[in-house]
């Protein structure tokens, strides 16, 4: 009888550890990435810059989300294994040019509301936020932004000026942390082209 009752308890464990096995494994967590924020500087009293309002930036739907936007041959597009951009790329588009601007001290980028009245309007379109394999596949890609703006005085709604801001940037290898790290600093090439060109519109 003993016998019977340890054969019985050694299959029931059996079955117990086989159905164990065929558990799914836990599903290795996405890395998440952002975009490098500008160092703090002495800003001047906000009543000594110019206020902007930053529009929520258009782009097309493949650079909307958080994916890391890979290109094999600039026309198609696919998205980074197990990695992902921790706001959508227009919100970080956004956040890094007001971030850029207060870094400037010579304008103020603010988020529009329906309560403040601010003299200038931006406009952002996200052309492309991609890295490309333009090299083949098995080469480091080169990653590329590409922005326009309209800038527009808010009351009278008359077109100040456009500007299309664009750089690119060789990452050093073809891992996923060397693409984003040549794609953050083609973001800031950008955002400082961006800068500039409001500082020519806009200077007295």
């Amino acid at each position: 009888m003993k016998y019977v009752n340890g054969v019985v308890m050694l299959a029931a464990s059996l079955m117990f550890s086989g159905c164990l096995s065929v558990l799914p494994e836990p599903k290795q967590a996405d890395t998440v990435y952002r975009l490098t924020i500008p160092a703090s500087a002495n800003l001047s009293p906000v009543g000594q810059t110019k206020a902007i309002n930053i529009e929520f930036p258009k782009a097309p739907k493949a650079l909307s989300g958080t994916d890391i936007v890979l290109s094999p041959d600039g026309r198609r597009l696919s998205a980074a294994a197990n990695a992902h951009w921790s706001e959508t790329i227009p919100e970080q588009v956004r956040n890094l040019l007001i971030d850029t601007l207060a870094q400037k001290g010579q304008f103020t980028g603010i988020i529009p509301s329906g309560s403040t009245y601010v003299p200038y309007r931006l406009n952002l379109d996200i052309r492309r936020f991609e890295a490309v394999f333009d090299q083949g596949e098995d080469a480091a890609p080169n990653a590329v932004a590409h922005i326009n703006v309209t800038l527009s005085d808010t009351k009278s709604r008359d077109l100040i000026g456009s500007f299309s801001a664009r750089s690119t940037v060789r990452a050093n290898a073809r891992s996923v942390s060397a693409i984003v790290l040549a794609q953050d600093e083609a973001a800031q090439a950008v955002m400082g082209k961006i800068a500039n060109w409001l500082d020519s519109q806009l200077s007295e």
